[in-house]
C-alpha cells in the first residue's frame, strides 16, 4: 500500500494517504480533506537492494490533444519518427503511464510542471482540463511551473482544489504573509514538500518552482503576493525535515531549468536525483552530475516537452544510495492507443470545443512548414509575419515593432493553416502596446535583447519588424542600429509596437517596464496574426514571413 504523507508549510504534521490509482480531493479551498492513515507493516529494507520506477512528465503545456508537427533532428534521434504522426495527447500519455506502471513494483509519477498554457483547450477552460487528465493518468505530484499563473493565482488556487487529485509543490515559495484571499487558499493548498512511502522504501520529494521566467516575483510588491525562498536555505532545510521523518532518498522535482538542475546536483549534498522541466529538453541517457561535496553521482532526467516523451527511470537504492539507474524514454505517437478512462473526460473538453470554434477552420495555406525559430539563430519567419503584422495594423502604424521569440511556440506545419494550428503556434493572449523610445533606449533595449540572446546560444530572443542591427553576442551589445533605414540618433524619438507580456517586464525587459508612456490596445497578437494570414492567403511570399537578415549574428 502506497501511503502519501503531505508536509504542510504551515501543519508540518498532516498526513494524506490513497492507494494507488485512487483519485481523492485531497485538498479544498475550505480547509484539508484527511483520509485515515493507512495501516499496516511494511517491510524492512534496511541492507537490501531495492528497485525503484520513476516515471516522469514535463511541460506538457495543455497538449491534451493529439497534434501534427514536423519532430526535429533531435526528436527523430530520440525515436520520435517525422512519418508517426500525430504526436502527443494526454489519452495517449496515459497509456504509456499505465503500462509502464503495471510493469514495476514500486513507481511514482512525478511531474515538472507547466502543463497549461499552449492549445486553445487552456484559453477556454483555464486548466481543468490538463488537471483532470493527469488525475485520471494517475499522477503522483508535480511542481508549480511559471504558466501555471498564467490565468492568474485565484485560478490557479481553483484548479488546484477542483480539479488536482495529486499534490502541488513549491518549496521555494513562501505564501503565509499575504493578505490576498487566494495567496491564504494557495498557502494551504501548496505544499514544499512529501514522502511517498514504497512499500518500506521512503521517498522525499522536494519541489523547486520556476523563478526565471516569472521575473516580478522577485519584487516584494508582486501582483501575486507571494515571497520567494532562497534555494541554499530550502533545501537543507526541507530535506533535513524529511530525513527527520524516516525518508530514504531525496528527490528534487524541479522547473528551474536544465542548467540550475545541474548547479543543484553539484552544490547540495543533501540530494540524491533531480527530475527537472523548463527549457523542453529531452535527454537520453540522463545527465550524471558528480555532487561536489560528497561525490555521489546524481543523476539528472529531463523528459521533454509538449507530451511527446514519457520518462521512465529505474534505480536502485541501497541503505540511502542509489547504486545503479536505466533510463528509457518512450515516444507518444499514433501507435499508442487512447486510454479510454481520459479520453472520455477530454471528450467533453473536445465536444465543447468544436461546438465554440470551428478549429479546422482554414486561414490560409503554407507552401513549407513556417518556422518559429530562425536558421541562423537571427529573424524568422514566423518572427517576422508577427512583428510586421504588429507594427502595420490599422490603429497601430508604428515605426518598429519587437516581440519575444518565445511567445511564439510552435512551427506553423506546411499545408492548410488552420485556427487549431494558429493557437497552438500562439496561444498566449497578449496584446499590442504602444511606447515611444529614445536612441538611447533602443541601444538600451537591443543591448539586452543581445545579451539575453547570448546566453542562449545566440539565438534571438527577439524578433522586429521596421528594425534591423547586428547581435554582438561575444561583446553582448546591439550594433549597427536602423529604424526604417536610418542609423539611430541617440536624441531621437521612436514609437514602439510590443506585447503588453515584455512591457510589463517579463522576461527581464527592464527598460520597456519602466516607460511611461506606454498605453495597451488591447487588440489581440494572434487576431492580427490572423488577419494577416488570410489577407495573404498564402505563405511566405516575398518580403513576407521569411528569414531577411534583419538580424545579423555575430558569435
Amino acid at each position: 500500500m502506497l501511503i502519501l504523507e503531505l508536509l504542510s508549510a504551515s501543519s508540518r504534521g498532516r498526513r494524506v494517504s490513497r492507494a494507488p490509482g485512487c483519485l481523492v480531493a485531497l485538498l479544498t479551498l475550505g480547509g484539508c480533506f484527511l483520509p485515515t492513515l493507512t495501516e499496516g507493516s511494511a517491510p524492512d529494507v534496511a541492507g537490501q537492494a531495492v528497485r525503484m520506477t520513476f516515471l516522469h512528465t514535463s511541460d506538457i503545456h495543455s497538449r491534451v490533444f493529439e497534434y501534427n508537427f514536423e519532430p526535429s533532428f533531435t526528436d527523430e534521434s530520440l525515436g520520435l519518427e517525422g512519418d508517426a504522426g500525430p504526436f502527443g495527447g494526454m489519452a495517449e500519455v496515459a497509456t504509456l503511464l499505465k503500462r509502464e506502471r503495471a510493469n514495476a513494483g514500486r513507481v511514482l509519477h512525478l511531474d515538472s510542471g507547466d502543463s497549461f498554457q499552449g492549445a486553445i483547450v487552456f484559453n477556454e477552460f483555464s486548466g481543468e482540463a490538463e488537471f483532470r487528465a493527469l488525475s485520471e493518468a494517475g499522477l503522483d505530484g508535480a511542481v508549480i511551473a511559471n504558466h501555471e499563473f498564467d490565468a492568474g493565482a485565484p485560478n490557479l488556487a481553483e484548479q488546484i482544489a477542483g480539479a488536482a487529485a495529486f499534490p502541488l509543490l513549491a518549496a521555494n515559495y513562501q505564501f503565509e504573509n499575504s493578505e490576498l484571499p487566494y495567496v491564504a487558499a494557495l498557502q494551504d493548498l501548496v505544499l514544499p514538500s512529501v514522502i511517498y512511502d514504497m512499500d518500506g522504501l521512503r521517498v522525499g520529494v522536494i519541489g523547486l518552482a520556476n523563478l526565471s521566467s516569472l521575473n516580478s516575483i522577485y519584487d516584494e510588491s508582486n501582483s501575486m503576493d507571494i515571497k520567494v525562498l532562497e534555494i541554499g536555505d530550502v533545501i537543507p532545510s526541507q530535506a533535513a525535515l524529511l530525513r527527520a521523518e524516516g525518508a530514504d532518498i531525496i528527490v528534487i522535482v524541479s522547473h528551474m531549468g536544465l542548467d540550475d538542475d545541474i548547479e543543484i546536483a553539484r552544490q547540495f549534498p543533501e540530494i540524491d536525483l533531480i527530475l527537472g522541466g523548463h527549457h523542453h529538453v529531452a535527454i537520453d541517457p540522463p545527465l550524471v552530475v558528480t555532487n561536489e561535496v560528497t561525490g555521489k553521482r546524481i543523476v539528472v532526467c529531463h523528459s521533454g516537452a509538449f507530451a511527446k516523451f514519457v520518462g521512465r527511470l529505474d534505480i536502485v537504492v541501497k541503505d540511502g544510495a542509489i547504486v545503479s539507474h536505466d533510463y528509457e524514454l518512450f515516444p507518444v505517437d499514433a501507435s499508442v492507443a487512447k486510454d479510454p478512462a481520459v479520453w472520455e473526460i477530454l471528450q467533453e473538453y473536445q465536444e465543447q470545443l468544436d461546438y465554440d470554434y470551428n478549429l479546422s477552420q482554414v486561414l490560409g495555406y503554407a507552401n513549407e512548414t513556417l518556422l518559429r525559430y530562425g536558421s541562423t539563430g537571427g529573424d524568422s519567419m514566423l518572427g517576422n509575419l508577427t512583428a510586421e503584422a504588429m507594427r502595420a495594423y490599422p490603429g497601430v502604424e508604428t515605426e518598429f515593432a519587437l516581440t519575444n521569440t518565445l511567445g511564439i511556440r510552435a512551427d506553423i506545419p506546411a499545408g492548410d493553416i488552420t485556427l487549431d494550428s494558429l493557437y497552438n503556434a500562439m496561444p498566449f493572449d497578449n496584446t499590442i502596446t504602444t511606447m515611444f523610445l529614445s536612441g538611447r533606449e533602443v541601444q538600451e533595449l537591443l543591448d539586452y535583447v543581445t545579451s539575453r540572446s547570448s546566453e542562449r546560444g545566440c539565438s534571438s530572443q527577439a524578433q522586429v519588424a521596421g528594425v534591423e542591427f547586428t547581435m554582438d553576442c561575444g561583446n553582448q551589445v546591439a550594433e549597427d542600429i536602423r529604424i526604417n533605414g536610418a542609423p539611430v540618433s541617440p536624441d531621437g524619438t521612436y514609437e514602439l509596437a510590443t506585447n503588453n507580456y515584455i512591457a510589463r517586464g517579463g522576461s527581464g525587459f527592464d527598460v520597456l517596464e519602466r516607460n511611461t508612456t506606454q498605453f495597451d490596445t488591447g487588440i489581440s497578437i494572434r487576431d492580427v496574426v490572423l488577419e494577416a494570414i488570410v489577407s495573404y492567403a498564402t505563405l511566405p511570399q516575398a518580403g513576407v514571413c521569411q528569414e531577411d537578415g534583419r538580424i545579423q549574428v555575430v558569435y
